[in-house]
């Protein structure tokens, strides 16, 4: 009888709870994250993404700056920048006794986790031609310029959830900040990697070219679909009300948020790994309108 009085209760309070829960808003944006501090990635780092895979036979040991360069578009040592981008609808709920929103809907992210570039060339001299008017030479060369270049992505599906506080609400500019995380399952992973090389068998003579050829391989592995991804960030944002007198357009908002984040993400038979970064997003909020007690709509 006492267990009975006790759910009992704890049901009449779990009800008492949910029934102040109001949603307050819808919101549709999309974004993106670039990664930084990633771990840099190599060509041969892709073996057990790409079993069997014959540009990987190749060898890459003599290509320049192992397998990459460094530059404010790729700032990494041994690879190139990494990044995401979504799309997110979400609704907003006011909670009992709390100033701030939470914010919980479901994202879709399309990410670029591993990348690596590596570039090769090489020459050497085939002729030397001397002016018969003042005996100055020509160096022909043989030439030859190899690249390769490997990148791994995958689709996610994850729940999002965030709380925000806003200053300024209901006025015709807002800005808001709080903390929210994302967590999902990837339904599509792919590898791709793509390897070329020219040669040209007479080249530095006026117009004249040697013999020249080229070569291009290809290869796409889809890999296993089961791995998760994850992140932290903080969302800065400024909100602008649509209108603040027609009706119609009080409860439209655009906003844009800046967000710093923490990116987790796991990759087949490579582990986990942990990256800081920054991210934005832009969308179009809606706020349901209450009614107050004098009968009038707020926004």
């Amino acid at each position: 009888m006492k267990k009975t009085f006790i759910f009992i209760g704890f049901l009449g309070a779990s009800i008492s709870v949910f029934s102040q829960i109001k949603l307050t808003q819808i919101h549709l944006s999309s974004g993106s994250y670039r990664q930084f501090g990633f771990t840099p990635s190599n060509i041969t780092d892709f073996a057990p993404l790409a079993p069997g895979s014959s540009i990987l036979m190749k060898d890459f040991s003599n290509y320049e700056g192992e397998m990459g360069y460094y530059n404010f578009i790729y700032p990494f040592n041994m690879g190139m920048q990494n990044n995401s981008s979504f799309q997110s609808l979400q609704v907003g709920l006011s909670l009992p006794k709390c100033q701030g929103t939470l914010r919980l809907g479901i994202s879709n992210f399309s990410n670029q986790l591993m990348s690596a570039y590596g570039s090769y060339y090489e020459t050497h001299v085939v002729d030397t031609l001397i002016s018969s008017q003042n005996g100055s030479m020509t160096f022909v060369d043989s030439t030859v310029s190899r690249n390769v270049y490997g990148n791994y992505t995958n689709q996610q599906i994850r729940i999002e959830a965030a709380y925000v506080w806003e200053m300024n609400a209901g006025e015709r500019w807002a800005f808001s900040a709080g903390a929210g995380m994302s967590f999902g399952l990837s339904y599509q992973s792919r590898t791709s990697l793509h390897y070329t090389e020219y040669t040209n068998s007479y080249q530095g003579y006026g117009s004249y070219a040697g013999n020249q050829t080229s070569t291009y391989e290809s290869e796409s592995y889809k890999n296993p679909m089961m791995t998760w991804g994850a992140n932290l960030y903080v969302p800065l944002g400024i909100n602008f009300r649509l209108g603040t007198k027609r009706a119609f357009w009080k409860p439209w908002m655009i906003y844009s948020e800046l967000r710093p984040q923490l990116s987790i993400n796991s990759i087949p038979n490579s582990g986990v790994k942990f990256s800081p970064g920054i991210g934005s997003a832009s969308g179009i909020r809606y706020n349901i309108p209450t009614t107050n007690k004098k009968g009038h709509a707020d926004f």
